[in-house]
């Protein structure tokens, strides 16, 4: 009897199989699994590389704007308001940072000190959006930039490390703190963004200029009213089909009374109003101008102006307020401006605090981008460390100049050498900048959300 073997096999080898094993399957499921999580990896990365190139198109927009309308009107570069008139020289006026660190105390200026610090560079910032918010909330603050809201400085000699702000002039023509700001801000940033304040569907018409918003409590048109005091509010008003709307600027809330800028349309449509939206203008994209200039020499006869003229028709010939008067023989020379686009820019004090740094050198050996630099503050005061990151901008006030930070080597240390003795808590970061610096220093601003700086050579 023969036996055969109860498995069929092929001619040409052993029996196939029909699926796989569990260890294929997962060997299979972890390479799939690794290619999933890289694919899922882009997906953040490539949203927040889409959020800066759409921050960089409009911060590009906006400088085109800014440069264009300088171009139009080179006065917003030079001129400020001060409440009786343009100043045209505001950076060497009395009151001025620039003037202010050659003061003997509270007394005049002493020239022999000026003059032994010639050549001298002093840095005007344009910036009437700031000037706009600080005049409604801290008027001597609207023409200094930079601020120690954390106290790490002697309070004395704030004017050591700031910089002159002006206005642009936007008051000049008395055109009222909302018509000023309006055109600042359509100058020196963008317009396209509102939020939604104030929500009503029962609304009386006073009169064309006139709405009472009788739904709304008298407390959150309190919040709306004091909103407008620092930015631009308008009103939405829908007519009674609600296919058509009026968009009026707020001038004015008293109590639930809203008062327009422009009149309710008599067309018959407004006769009965569904609804109005009271909102804000969110400054998204804001812009400044840092400007840089040196006094080389005060002329001939080393007084400021032309000689025994009084150039500023002040009422006093060859004072300081003269210094680089159009057609006077100083010896002033542009170094250059910067034009510095901000996201949703924080307008408070601590926007613009002011630290100490180290190592701040200009002409020093190390190769470029190898110079560390130390900020410091107050180990004490958790809330005054900077926000440092790679990729972030810094500001020498004293200097007029922008830098990069390339990398963060030290986030937090104690500081290994005693700047302010008023510290005992001070600790430090150390940090790279995209270039050595322009010139030496011994402060820096950190501001935060700074999109890009450009050069600008409109000025």
């Amino acid at each position: 009897m023969q036996y055969f073997n109860s498995t069929a096999t092929h001619a040409n080898g052993p029996a196939s199989r029909q699926g796989a094993t569990l260890v294929e399957i997962l060997m299979s499921l972890m390479v799939m699994s690794i290619g999933l999580v890289s694919v899922a990896s882009l997906f953040p990365l490539s949203m927040m590389r889409s959020i800066q190139a759409t921050q960089l198109t409009n911060a590009a927009m906006l400088h085109y704007q800014c440069e264009d309308y300088t171009r139009a009107f080179p006065g917003l570069t030079f001129n400020h308001y001060d409440g009786s008139g343009i100043v045209p020289n505001s950076e060497m006026q009395a009151s001025s940072p620039t003037i202010r660190r050659f003061r003997e105390g509270a007394g005049a200026i002493n020239p022999t000190v000026f003059l032994r610090s010639l050549p001298l560079t002093f840095v005007k910032v344009v910036d009437p959006i700031g000037a706009s918010f600080y005049r409604n909330t801290a008027p001597a603050d609207a023409i200094t930039f930079g601020k120690d809201p954390y106290g790490l400085h002697d309070s004395n000699t704030n004017f050591m490390f700031q910089a002159t702000r002006t206005n642009a002039g936007f008051d000049v023509m008395n055109l009222g703190d909302d018509t000023g700001r309006n055109l600042a801000f359509s100058m020196f940033g963008s317009t396209d963004s509102w939020s939604e304040s104030v929500l009503s569907n029962e609304i009386t018409i006073v009169d064309p200029l006139n709405i009472t918003l009788d739904d709304i409590r008298t407390d959150d048109m309190a919040s709306f009213a004091g909103a407008i005091g620092s930015v631009t509010g308008r009103a939405i008003i829908y007519d009674r089909t609600g296919k058509q709307s009026h968009v009026t600027q707020v001038t004015n809330v008293a109590g639930q009374n809203v008062q327009l800028t422009k009149a309710i349309p008599n067309n018959g449509l407004y006769t009965a109003i569904p609804e109005v939206r009271l909102e804000l203008l969110e400054p998204r994209y804001t812009c400044l101008i840092t400007v840089r200039r040196q006094l080389m020499n005060l002329g001939p006869d080393g007084t400021p102006g032309e000689d025994s003229v009084d150039d500023d028709g002040d009422g006093t010939a060859d004072n300081f307020p003269e210094i680089g008067w159009p057609g006077t023989d100083d010896e002033v020379r542009n170094l250059g401006a910067d034009l510095v686009v901000f996201f949703r820019r924080d307008f408070s004090p601590f926007g613009e605090q002011v630290y100490e740094a180290g190592n701040l050198i200009r002409g020093s050996n190390a190769p470029n981008g190898t110079q560390p630099i130390t900020i410091r503050w107050d180990g004490g005061k958790e809330d005054s460390r900077p926000r440092l990151q790679s990729g972030g901008w810094v500001f020498d006030p004293v200097n007029g100049y922008w830098y990069q930070l390339t990398s963060v080597l030290v986030e937090d240390r104690p500081a290994t050498d005693q700047f302010n003795g008023a510290i005992s808590n001070m600790r430090e970061a150390v940090v790279l900048l995209d270039r050595p610096p322009e010139a030496s220093g011994r402060y820096l601003m950190v501001p935060e959300r700074v999109v890009e700086v450009f050069d600008f050579p409109a000025f």
